[in-house]
């Protein structure tokens, strides 16, 4: 039995100097999908978790029955809340984060682009759209299809527009749950941008065969 003068480990993180400001702000985030990792106005969110990560993780498990998780690397390393398969555990139906099929889809595209074609030098938003549009260009049937069944139109009334309007929405998407930096015509990846290939590992082992089905 724990000694009544033993402070208890899931409240423990409530006595350090920056949960007052931080915390209520954390916990939303968290809840609502945002990756955290030494990146910009990030880094003090993941400084505090680190310097708590016991406290936290106790209190989320015990609360909400969800695991406060560090993923990537020691050097890029993020925190996030992982919910167990399509479970939220105890996590609110208003912080559910849906990702679109078409959003996914142009994640896959960009980790190609990045990771199987070594692209590594691409910074520009537009120079992004540009080579979806012209070096990809049997890929976009698949995605008009995607983005038709989302507006709820026909693949015939769509343009090369809906394709720069949804690889702008993608990362724009992407950047709320701190998997890219986004400012203005500039993006960069992450280090939780690998979480797209932790939640879609079979698909992204099979990316030939995922982006064949598109064409």
């Amino acid at each position: 039995m724990e000694n009544e003068h033993t402070e208890d480990i899931r409240v423990k993180f409530l006595n350090h100097p920056d949960t007052q400001e931080l915390f209520a702000s954390l916990d939303y985030m968290l809840k609502d999908g945002v990756h955290f990792q030494r990146e910009g106005n990030q880094a003090r969110f993941y400084n505090y978790i680190y310097s708590n990560i016991d406290s936290l993780k106790a209190y989320y498990r015990f609360l909400f029955n969800v695991e406060l998780t560090f993923g990537g690397t020691e050097t890029r390393g993020y925190y996030f809340l992982d919910f167990i398969g399509s479970s939220r555990g105890q996590i609110d139906a208003g912080h559910r984060h849906h990702m679109k099929s078409e959003h996914v889809i142009i994640g896959f595209v960009i980790y190609k682009i990045f990771f199987i074609d070594n692209q590594i030098d691409m910074v520009s938003v537009k120079d992004l759209q540009k080579k979806i549009r012209i070096d990809y260009e049997d890929l976009k049937p698949g995605i008009y299809r995607l983005i038709a069944k989302s507006r709820n139109t026909n693949p015939g009334n769509l343009n090369d527009e809906a394709i720069d309007a949804t690889v702008e929405s993608a990362l724009r998407e992407f950047k709320k749950i701190g998997w890219v930096t986004l400012n203005d015509d500039e993006f960069d990846l992450l280090p939780a941008f690998d979480r797209l290939i932790a939640i879609h590992e079979d698909l992204i082992n099979n990316m030939d065969e995922t982006l064949n089905e598109l064409r």
